[in-house]
């Protein structure tokens, strides 16, 4: 008879001590499937939760350590010229980091409201809201000679949202869909080329297709005819911006009468009425009208030191830095943010940084972590035990057994096999104990972890108003918003726990029940081999 049949008799035979050991190894296994079931769901409710936001980073100045920086600096030469180079994240630090194939695309986007041509046929979608139909009034300013001057307003219709780079992070989410031609490229950035890619709505209303142009001007008629840029000599034709559509989008941010802020939306901010054009584009229409005025302005003031410094006057050089101050970059995969982050930022530029805006993912993450690490510390705590009650429990039964290894030994049984005889009995045990684990642990798992997460949400505070909350429309989008980040709530992490028995945490179960067994047999067994045949027989006569 082999070791293994003397195992299965011995568990029947002594059916007692089997199932006192069967009890002790189903409690062991409840806890550890609850341990494991919360620790899991508490991972898998962050996990979860991460991949619905949408990946972004964002590279913008350090101003705490601007402003460590500068703090530090005693001279005052030394901080003027400082703040005269002050730091900021240029186009090619983004392209830099474009390269990375963990990112899709990078938005250092700017919003800029246009203009209708005078008796211009180009049409914008109206909304025929209050803020269309009283968006006109006066514009008034003070002339050189301190006379206050007032001009009719007139309102801006288009919006132009403007990119440094061939793509948006729009685009990359279908928040945009090209239906038609094609988005702007990197040759047309390079080149300053006047393209712009146009709404379906605003194509129709207007029948313009691709190849088509139209003009635009982001100066209104009455501040060139008798406002303050006619004092630069400044023509209407100079202003004009003509367009060529090489592309036209669909979008889902549709304005409706339902809407809550419909009353208060200019045309210009629905997107309907927004165009899409490299920012490089955009620069090069300003600058000649930039130069003119500073010109105007450094003959009008030649003493003041601003207009003596040449680096000043208007140039593609020093406004394409314009608006850099922060840019947000798309990557592939939520989960990959904190080690893009961690792998970038100490290899940037001095005074520049990555960042993910994980304040509040972290904050309401809190009860999750520390869920998790009292489930793994409960799980540990009780392994350690376990295997310590198992490891008396063997080594006291080899007190009464000592007779029956006697006579294996004295017929020729090897000691290693008398130990696995032993293993496999609590082997036996320990399997059919971990297996009713299952069906109990699954049933009471979810209550128990649902009890235990209300419990720490609740004593960690995080359901507490933080005074950070903000009014948001029901689904509207502002044209003037570069925020890309996602907002989570409690309600998000909540609703993904689910404590559930998976085939992962069952496999684990096993080979914990096994593991336990093979720890608590390693000390009898020593207590085994030092046994001798003779003695124990003799001894028991």
């Amino acid at each position: 008879m082999n070791f293994f049949n003397r195992a299965i008799k011995n568990v029947t035979r002594k059916w007692s001590k089997s199932v006192l050991l069967l009890i002790t190894f189903l409690v062991i296994g409840n806890f550890v499937i609850v341990g494991l079931g919360i620790s899991q769901a508490a991972n898998d409710a962050k996990t979860i939760t991460r991949q619905k936001m949408r990946a972004v980073v964002t590279m913008s100045i350090d101003y705490d350590a601007v402003n460590e920086y500068v703090n530090n600096l005693t001279d005052q030469d030394e901080i003027d010229e400082f703040y005269s180079h002050y730091p900021n994240v240029t186009v090619e630090d983004v392209r830099s980091i474009l390269q990375d194939s963990r990112v899709k695309t990078a938005n250092a986007t700017q919003f800029q409201t246009v203009y209708q041509v005078p008796n211009s046929t180009v049409d914008f979608i109206h909304l025929n809201n209050s803020a269309e139909n009283n968006g006109g009034g006066q514009s008034c300013y003070v002339d050189a000679n301190g006379q206050e001057i007032c001009t009719e307003y007139q309102q801006p219709v288009f919006g132009i949202k403007t990119n440094y780079f061939p793509s948006m992070i729009e685009i990359e989410d279908n928040e945009f869909q090209i239906v038609e031609g094609r988005f702007y490229s990197q040759e047309d950035i390079d080149n300053y080329n006047n393209v712009v890619v146009v709404s379906e709505a605003f194509a129709e209303l207007n029948n313009l297709s691709v190849g088509d142009h139209f003009e635009i001007t982001m100066y209104d008629s009455a501040s060139l005819n008798n406002g303050y840029l006619s004092q630069y000599n400044i023509t209407e034709e100079e202003t004009r911006l003509d367009l060529e559509v090489i592309g036209i989008y669909s979008h889902n941010r549709q304005i409706t009468p339902d809407s809550e802020r419909f009353d208060y939306t200019f045309p210009y901010e629905n997107y309907d009425n927004v165009f899409l054009m490299p920012m490089t584009s955009l620069i090069a229409y300003q600058v000649p009208i930039s130069q003119k005025i500073f010109d105007h302005d450094a003959e009008l003031y030649p003493d003041q030191e601003y207009y003596q410094n040449p680096n000043n006057r208007p140039s593609m050089d020093n406004l394409s830095q314009y608006g850099l101050s922060e840019v947000t970059l798309l990557l592939n995969d939520p989960l990959e943010v904190d080690q893009f982050i961690e792998d970038y930022n100490g290899n940037l530029r001095q005074f520049i940084k990555l960042d993910a805006n994980n304040e509040e993912f972290e904050r309401l993450s809190r009860p999750l972590d520390t869920l998790s690490l009292y489930a793994n510390f409960i799980v540990w705590l009780v392994v350690i035990n376990a295997i310590i009650i198992i490891t008396l429990v063997t080594a006291l039964t080899l007190k009464t057994r000592e007779y029956e290894i006697g006579v294996l030994l004295s017929v020729g049984a090897s000691k290693l096999k008398i130990v696995a005889q032993f293993f496999v009995e609590l082997a036996i045990i320990a399997i059919i104990g971990f297996t009713l684990s299952i069906v109990t642990g699954s049933m009471i798992a979810n209550q128990v972890g649902q009890s235990v997460l209300n419990y720490q949400i609740e004593s960690s505070g995080v359901n507490e108003n933080n005074g950070n909350d903000i009014w948001v429309d029901n689904g509207m989008e502002s044209v003037w918003d570069t925020d890309y980040t996602t907002d989570v709530t409690l309600e998000d992490f909540v609703a993904e726990y689910n404590v559930s028995i998976s085939p992962v945490i069952i496999a684990e179960i096993y080979v914990v029940g096994l593991g336990i067994v093979l720890v608590s047999i390693l000390i009898p067994s020593l207590m085994i081999m030092r046994y001798n045949p003779k003695r124990i027989l003799m001894n028991q006569n």
